[in-house]
Order: C-alpha cells, then sequence, then structure tokens
C-alpha cells in the first residue's frame, strides 16, 4: 500500500487521535465512576468506548480504499448506521441526566424501535446486493427514487426528532436546573457534532470532517470535565421518584414521623453529608422509603427541602471549622464538606450564611 495522498494520511493522523482520545475518556470515566449510584456514567462510558471501536473500523476502511478522496461512498451504511447508534447512546446519557431512571427498558425500545427499522431494511439491502454505491451529490439526485437511497436518507433524517426532543426536555427542566449552564454545552455541542456528522460521513463534504473532529474533541473534553468537578444531576429536592410513582396516594402522619426520626439520625453521621457522590437514591435506600416521604421528612424537621437539609449541615460545617482555624484553605474546607464544585460550595454558603467565607471570618475571629 502507497500513502500517495496526503489528505488521507491527515484523515488516518486525525483518525488515530480520535480513538486515543476517546479510549482515555473512558478510563477516566470509569476509574471516576465505576463506584456510583447513578447510571449515566455507563451510557458514556459506553458511548466512549464505542466510538473508539467505530473509528478503528473507519481507519481499516480508509487504508482499504487506497487513500482516494473519493472512495468514500456517500450514505455509507457501515458508517452511517454505528453513527447514529453512537448518536443515541449519547442521547440516552443525556436523557439519564435530565431525568434519571425514566430510561426504563421499554421506553429505550420505543426511543430506538424507529431506527431499528430503517436500519434493518437498509440491511436487507446489503445482504440482497441492491446498495447503490454513490460518491457524489450529482449521482444521488439521479438515484433519489431508489429505494435503497429513499430508505437510507430516512434513516439519515432520523436525527431530528431526536434533536427535537433533547431541546424541548432541556426547555422542561431548565428552571430545575442548579448548572443548567453545562447541559447547554452539552447539548448545544451535541446538536452541531450530529450535523457535522451527516455533513461528513453522509455527505462526505471535508469541511464537515473536520469540524466533526473538532467538535467531538471538544464535547468529549467538556463531559469529562463535567463528570469530574461538576455534578451532572438534578438536584435532590428536584428528581421525581420514579420508583413510588403508584404508591400510596396520601401519606400518614405516623409514617412521616418515622422517616423524619431516621432520616434524622442518619443525617447525624458527618459520612453521609460529607459523600461527595451522594444522591437521592442513596438516602431513599438508607432511609428504607421513597422520595415522597423523605420530602416531607425534611419539612417536617424544618427544613426546606432534604436538599436544604443536606447543604445546612455542610455550611455549619464549614462555620465551625472557620471558627476554630481561619487559615485552612477554604477549598480544603468545602472538599472535606462534601461539595465537589467551588462554585456551588460559595453559592450556598452566601445563600444560608448571609456573607462569603472572607466576610464570615471577618466577622467571626478565631477566639484566643
Amino acid at each position: 500500500m502507497h500513502f500517495n495522498d496526503s489528505t488521507s494520511i491527515f484523515n488516518l493522523i486525525v483518525l488515530g487521535i480520535h480513538v486515543f482520545v476517546q479510549l482515555a475518556a473512558a478510563i477516566l470515566i470509569y476509574i471516576k465512576q465505576h463506584d456510583a449510584q447513578n447510571r449515566s456514567w455507563r451510557y458514556i462510558f459506553l458511548f466512549f468506548v464505542v466510538s473508539a471501536v467505530a473509528s478503528t473500523v473507519e481507519i481499516a476502511l480508509v487504508a482499504r480504499q487506497s487513500f482516494e478522496p473519493n472512495s468514500y461512498k456517500l450514505l455509507n451504511p457501515l458508517i452511517n448506521i454505528p453513527g447514529f447508534y453512537i448518536f443515541a447512546i449519547l442521547v440516552c446519557y443525556l436523557i439519564e441526566l435530565m431525568r434519571p431512571h425514566w430510561l426504563t427498558f421499554k421506553r429505550t425500545l420505543l426511543l430506538f424501535l424507529p431506527s431499528i427499522v430503517c436500519a434493518c431494511a437498509v440491511l436487507v439491502f446489503v445482504i440482497n446486493g441492491e446498495i447503490t454505491n454513490l460518491h457524489c451529490l450529482g449521482e444521488l439526485r439521479h438515484h433519489i427514487t431508489e429505494p435503497n437511497i429513499v430508505v437510507r436518507l430516512v434513516f439519515l433524517c432520523l436525527y431530528l426528532p431526536y434533536f427535537v426532543y433533547l431541546i424541548v426536555l432541556l426547555i422542561q427542566t431548565k428552571s430545575i436546573h442548579t448548572n443548567n449552564k453545562y447541559y447547554n454545552v452539552i447539548v448545544a455541542t451535541t446538536t452541531l457534532l450530529c450535523i457535522s456528522y451527516v455533513l461528513s460521513r453522509g455527505l462526505q463534504l471535508y469541511f464537515g470532517y473536520i469540524t466533526h473532529e473538532i467538535l467531538y474533541l471538544l464535547l468529549t473534553v467538556s463531559i469529562v470535565y463535567f463528570e469530574h468537578y461538576e455534578r451532572l444531576h438534578l438536584p435532590l429536592e428536584k428528581v421525581r421518584d420514579y420508583y413510588a410513582w403508584n404508591e400510596l396516594p396520601h401519606t400518614t402522619q405516623n409514617t412521616v414521623n418515622s422517616v423524619a426520626q431516621t432520616l434524622q439520625q442518619l443525617m447525624e453521621n458527618p459520612a453521609v453529608w460529607q459523600d461527595s457522590e451522594l444522591t437521592g437514591d442513596k438516602i431513599v435506600q438508607q432511609v428504607g422509603t421513597n422520595r415522597t416521604y423523605i420530602q416531607q421528612a425534611a419539612k417536617q424537621l424544618g427544613f426546606a427541602n432534604l436538599s436544604d437539609m443536606i447543604n445546612r449541615r455542610r455550611i455549619d460545617y464549614v462555620c465551625q471549622q472557620l471558627r476554630k482555624d481561619p487559615n485552612i484553605p477554604i477549598q480544603v474546607l468545602i472538599t472535606d464538606a462534601g461539595y465537589r464544585s467551588r462554585v456551588t460550595a460559595w453559592r450556598h454558603f452566601t445563600t444560608i450564611v448571609g456573607c462569603t467565607p472572607s466576610e464570615f471570618i471577618e466577622r467571626h475571629p478565631q477566639k484566643k
């Protein structure tokens, strides 16, 4: 094989970097999140792994096709079908972030059903040898009425309803995200990423290829950063209890009293609220009830909700430590208190205490 085309060599280098970055991201996510109770990390881990495998296959395809720019085929099923399902895994990750535990097996199957039907139809054409190879847009216009072309175009258009669903879901949940800007970044980048994928792998436009790889790198770095340093899940008090939709419609006061007592005893243990991976699921499991009772119990104990209870415990800890030794770095304290984000901790501190940590130190000098 002769490396006689600089463009194809560049493509191979870019694809090689892509594989390396995706595998590195998968490893980082696994190391950080494999013990987490949430399911979202599994989707993004799978996304990175499958993306790396698909790019490895694409490298093999590039190598087999003699590095000719026109050797790529428009609407190539070997490229477009795996690409779509990589995107679908990413959509599942975003849905899980915005609506934890909503993706049951049945809902996932319904979400994938249109693409499964189209993919099966394309595979039937492939098996029967009825796939028309296209190398330019002119050929696409000439064969536009052929059934295999129509099905492949429909498959390519399936991205659109998923985009619409993500945007609608983001709008619906916008008011309850404390870190909504991170979701906006990921959803916006995902949208641009898929547009560039259609332009590059679907229609073989070279500028789309370069744009796609840049966006992919941006998305990967963003997700890894957010997963490591920001909590990408809904606030505890806003997550709907998907496990208890059909449980008792009216709670009794005795039940709430019992849950409140158990919750109070649980929160007396600093190891609980100092857990940086603390989620509503963990509290539910440890108390042995559902979020409906948990939230009512938190209110009975004098807090606005469960999240308020946890944050006040954490901020109270920070204040106590600052009174003992104001020279302790604030970053150390907020980390010890269970916060992963400095911005989040700072916001809660000023909301609860009414001033910044620096102002608090000035107002409460160390007692000698």
